[in-house]
């Protein structure tokens, strides 16, 4: 048995750099080829035995003792202990003996064979070291069904280097595209409980969804039957705010209408074949050349009749659709991009059978999505500002501490700029602008805590005269449009301000997960990051090498976190970088975390490990983004 599953126990050393692979927190970990579950006790334990040299969140941190009352730590031993109490970790073995000491780990079982599950849609991060003979198969299943997750695997290094089917060089494909790999000698050699002299190839993924909403999942399970409707979510309902009797109302309309077109069509095709029967009017004959005895040739009425109804119900069911589509739901919940992104869907979703199953499971992937679209309407609200004026950026020193470019970004408090603000021959905004402001408000509204309709950006500037530099006033903001298309924006809520911009540097890991775990220093060049630019950008004006050298420092950031930033070298990055350092010094700020009690200990053990460039987050609630942003 344990030869025909391939049961290849994985070593501490191993463990250890696989584990080292994550890039982001780790939330909640599944190993689909779990074993007995040495990947997950070796980390439980602090991988015993392995130097701390290689364990890269180990090395980084100073070899120093915190005192603590009558107790000392040694924080290298603290941070050694990471991932040792993972708040979720599941576990997939297809032998039943294993599971008893899976169980004893906290693992929760999920499954039996890892190829037979169809979704880890929740999972965060997957480790695995699956059977060497199936390595290519799993890793492949297991992209298929994470969602937004990291992966490590531990595999066969032939299987990459000899990628004859085309299932290997999909993976090749895939580590090019979202990945690496490393290739490692002697693994499984010395300290295992089963040793084999293969050298095995450790892959990293990184699966990140493409937009911010997969019309794909949400309707990966509805059918395409007659079912007739039944009862409606109360609180998917309630959560995209719509009425109670909306999807019956529709469904019974819908049904309705469809009643009556197979009965036309019916009669139609009947008609059509009696008309036949009596022959061709006069002027038809006179035409064809034919006599009162011609008959055009009819063919079956029920034939006729379907594909009369064929072509009207295909109508029917894309106006239904369309009524879901651009309900209230889609309008007042959703981003633009969510909704230019679901429409874009439109011919998929109209392939599907219009009925209240249907529409309930469509409406509750987009309710249970709500978290997820509103952190990336945040992210893009917040890079939107920056990318139309790069003047918008506050920049301070990030709290990660492995960065390239160990730099953060907000937005100015009081007073932000856009230009590009159209106004066409209606006197009003053109419809993409107006869609971006209502964004503003949408994204301002969700981390204001506010419930129901508002009179937002997009109504006040209906209700004003636009390009008089007039100062009008919305819900949130008081506003500015000039003739020239630059709209001034002047938050009432400073609250709200140091929601969305904490909202966003914990996210790309540029603040702590609490501001009390930096030390004062760090709050302060965070709190008076407009003065402190000032001379940051004066100090970085002063290193260019020449005239013509371009600081749009923030612009380059932007890119960088964004993934986008291919180039070879980022001079900007690097002259603001040694400009905040020179700043302050002069001032004399050590920005840190905070020196006193197991604050400190939690702060540098406990910093995320995500390299430049991850934005993305797992939560899924609004809820707990409100608690992200608070």
């Amino acid at each position: 048995m344990r030869d025909q599953l391939q049961y290849y126990p994985t070593g501490v050393r191993t463990a250890a750099k696989a584990w080292a692979k994550f890039r982001r927190p780790v939330r909640h970990l599944c190993d689909p080829s779990a074993g007995k579950g040495h990947l997950i006790r070796h980390a439980q334990e602090g991988f015993p035995g392995v130097p701390d040299d290689e364990l890269p969140w180990v090395a980084e941190i100073e070899d120093t003792e915190l005192q603590e009352g009558r107790f000392r730590t040694r924080l290298r031993d603290y941070a050694r202990m990471k991932f040792s109490n993972l708040k979720e970790v599941s576990a997939i073995e297809i032998d039943m003996q294993h599971h008893s000491s899976l169980k004893e780990l906290g693992a929760k079982i999920i499954g039996y064979d890892f190829l037979q599950v169809s979704s880890l849609a929740t999972v965060s991060n997957l480790i695995m070291n699956p059977p060497f003979q199936q390595g290519c198969a799993h890793v492949l299943h297991a992209w298929d069904v994470l969602y937004d997750a990291e992966l490590v695997a531990i595999i066969n290094a032939e299987t990459i280097r000899n990628p004859f089917s085309q299932d290997r060089q999909r993976l090749c494909s895939l580590i090019e595209s979202h990945g690496s790999v490393e290739f490692l000698q002697d693994e499984f050699t010395d300290e295992v409980e089963r040793t084999t002299s293969v050298e095995i190839a450790l892959i990293y993924l990184e699966k990140i969804p493409g937009q911010y909403l997969d019309v794909d999942a949400l309707m990966g399970n509805l059918k395409r039957g007659d079912n007739r409707y039944s009862e409606i979510d109360v609180d998917t309902c309630n959560a995209l705010a719509l009425p109670g009797n909306f999807i019956q109302d529709t469904c019974f309309r819908f049904e309705q209408a469809v009643a009556a077109a197979r009965r036309a069509s019916e009669a139609i095709a009947i008609s059509d074949h009696l008309s036949a029967g009596l022959g061709v009017t006069l002027e038809e004959m006179q035409t064809k050349g034919v006599g009162s005895d011609f008959r055009e040739v009819s063919g079956s009425i029920r034939e006729a009749a379907n594909n009369d109804f064929k072509v009207r119900y295909d109508d029917l069911k894309k106006r239904a659709w369309a009524q879901i589509l651009r309900s209230t739901l889609l309008t007042d919940k959703l981003s633009n991009q969510a909704r230019r992104k679901v429409e874009a869907s439109s011919q998929e979703i109209y392939n599907l059978e219009f009925n209240a199953a249907n529409i309930h499971g469509f409406l509750s992937g987009v309710a249970q999505s709500l978290g997820d679209i509103y952190q990336e309407m945040i992210l893009m609200l917040f890079d939107s500002i920056i990318e139309r004026s790069s003047d918008n950026a506050v920049f301070y020193k990030s709290w990660k501490s492995n960065q390239k470019h160990r730099i953060g970004m907000r937005l100015r408090k009081t007073r932000f700029i856009l230009p590009r603000f159209r106004v066409g021959f209606s006197k009003n905004l053109d419809y993409e602008d107006e869609r971006f402001l209502a964004d503003i408000d949408k994204a301002f509204h969700y981390l204001h805590g506010g419930v129901g309709e508002f009179d937002g950006l997009v109504q006040a500037c209906r209700k004003n005269p636009l390009g008089t530099g007039e100062r009008f006033s919305s819900r949130y903001f008081e506003f500015r449009h000039y003739k020239a298309g630059t709209m001034h924006f002047y938050p009432k809520s400073e609250e709200v301000m140091n929601k969305l911009n904490r909202f966003v540097g914990r996210l790309r890991n540029w603040l702590p997960g609490d501001m009390e775990e930096a030390n004062s220093d760090f709050k302060k060049q965070y709190e008076k990051g407009e003065s402190f630019t000032e001379e940051y950008l004066a100090a970085c004006r002063k290193a260019r090498t020449s005239i013509y050298d371009r600081d749009n420092q923030a612009y380059k950031l932007l890119r960088s976190v964004q993934g986008k930033d291919f180039g070879e070298g980022t001079p900007e990055l690097d002259r603001l970088e040694q400009a905040i350092d020179l700043i302050h010094e002069k001032h004399g700020l050590h920005c840190g975390p905070a020196l006193t009690g197991s604050t400190a200990s939690t702060a540098i053990a406990y910093q995320p490990q995500i390299e430049e460039g991850a934005t993305r987050s797992t939560t899924n609630e609004p809820e707990q983004l409100l608690l992200l942003a608070a």
